[in-house]
């Protein structure tokens, strides 16, 4: 007759009442590790580092679609870039134009519209924002329109796409916990880098 090993004595379930209180236990302990995080030097100082990426992104924001800080330049070089497209007049569209400013700096419009050709040597506006100083639109003398800078295409998108995400992380108050604030912090620290050397 084969022996029987030991076997296991067969589990008993937990009451309800039991389970209510590990939950609530958890629930304790999660709490006051948190509540112990809020208190930590990198969590203060991560938030305040996120609150200010935000408002730099809405800063930039603002400046491409108001007002921002116009500097006077002039041109040694212009390349303008025609379409197909016609106006009743004969004139062609001018897709965009290329400008050569005396600093040796190249600066592209994106124009698309049915506007002169500006004269060489001409002046030139080129706007900047007001905290990072990054040259986001300009104007030519012979329109009226503010034209965005090519160039500062991705800037504008960044700006729009992080500050939606930070939003959002707030919003669900994922900047309380450690990992998810690192990512954000991370994530706005490459961003505001990347700004800096476009």
């Amino acid at each position: 007759m084969p022996v029987e090993g030991n076997k296991r004595p067969p589990r008993t379930p937990r009451a309800p009442e039991e389970i209510e209180q590990l939950i609530l236990l958890k629930k304790i302990r999660e709490h006051k590790k948190l509540e112990r995080f809020k208190k930590t030097i990198v969590y203060k100082s991560f938030n305040v580092f996120n609150v200010i990426c935000f408002f730099i992104y809405c800063e930039l924001i603002m400046c491409f679609a108001g007002p921002c800080h116009y500097q006077i330049h002039y041109s040694k070089s212009i390349t303008p870039e025609h379409g197909m497209a016609k106006n009743m007049y004969g004139d062609r569209i001018l897709l965009g134009l290329k400008v050569t400013g005396i600093n040796g700096k190249q600066y592209r419009f994106p124009i698309n519209d049915f506007v002169e050709v500006p004269e060489v040597h001409s002046a030139f506006n080129v706007g900047k924002d007001f905290i990072l100083q990054k040259e986001i639109k300009g104007t030519i003398t012979t329109s009226d329109k503010i034209y965005r800078i090519h160039a500062a295409d991705p800037i504008f998108f960044l700006s729009i796409f992080v500050a939606i995400f930070s939003c959002i992380f707030f919003n669900y108050n994922l900047n309380e916990h450690p990992y998810p604030l690192g990512a954000l912090t991370a994530i706005n620290a490459i961003t505001v880098i990347a700004f800096m050397l476009l």
